[in-house]
């Protein structure tokens, strides 16, 4: 125990609550030589004392007999708080990145390979019924998947600075926007009628891929 840092202590908390040594001392009962003793920390009080100071002065036993007041268990809730909810934001990230990698797949698979199919197989765009059906699959499975990871993006801002969602997000969504080329590009393709030059097609579409994939790592590297 120090008496020097007790003695600031209750002289500080004493001057918050903009009381005098005469009124602290009158309502411990002691006298007012007392009361300056302890701030010099020419005396600690008595520990039958301890308690009627620190209720007076709004401080526990343990931060009279430590000389300083405890940090507010309200901030390290606070912390601990906000960890959790970055946590939970990142976990509904993750999440919503499956279910738009899976809708990604599942409408690059679907509408990639009907596509194909028809420019080897149907001058005509839309010449069959299940082209139709298969294109408007693939393009609501495409839309929502975006949708989910826009969402999940737009999320991290609640609790991560944008640097921080950078990192998280900025890879998973370059892989991703290369999952969902394939089919936007072979729906180009079937518009273009590249029939003539069918076996072509999957090279051009690899190709475009491919430029699209280093530019796309190449402005994520600039803003990284």
């Amino acid at each position: 125990m120090d008496s020097k840092k007790t003695g600031s202590l209750i002289a500080a908390l004493r001057k918050e609550k903009n009381c005098t040594q005469a009124q602290l001392a009158e309502m411990l009962n002691v006298s007012n030589r007392t009361v300056s003793k302890w701030e010099n920390g020419d005396g600690f009080p008595d520990i039958t004392t301890l308690p009627a100071i620190a209720k007076v002065l709004g401080v526990t036993v343990d931060e009279l007999l430590a000389g300083e007041k405890a940090p507010k268990q309200e901030t390290a809730d606070f912390k601990v708080t906000e960890i959790e909810n970055k946590d939970n934001l990142l976990n509904l990230f993750k999440i919503g990145y499956v279910i738009a990698l899976f809708l990604g797949v599942f409408a690059s698979l679907l509408g990639t390979v009907t596509e194909i199919y028809c420019i080897w197989a149907f001058p005509i765009l839309f010449y069959t019924h299940w082209e139709i059906m298969f294109v408007a699959v693939s393009l609501a499975a495409l839309i929502l998947g975006g949708l989910v990871y826009a969402v999940s993006v737009t999320r991290l801002g609640i609790s991560y600075s944008k640097k921080e969602i950078l990192s998280i997000a900025g890879r998973k969504g370059v892989f991703l926007s290369v999952i969902f080329l394939p089919f936007p590009l072979s729906f180009i393709a079937r518009i273009i009628d590249f029939s003539k030059w069918s076996f072509l097609t999957p090279f051009v579409m690899a190709g475009i891929i491919l430029l699209l994939v280093v530019l796309e790592r190449y402005l994520y590297e600039k803003v990284k």
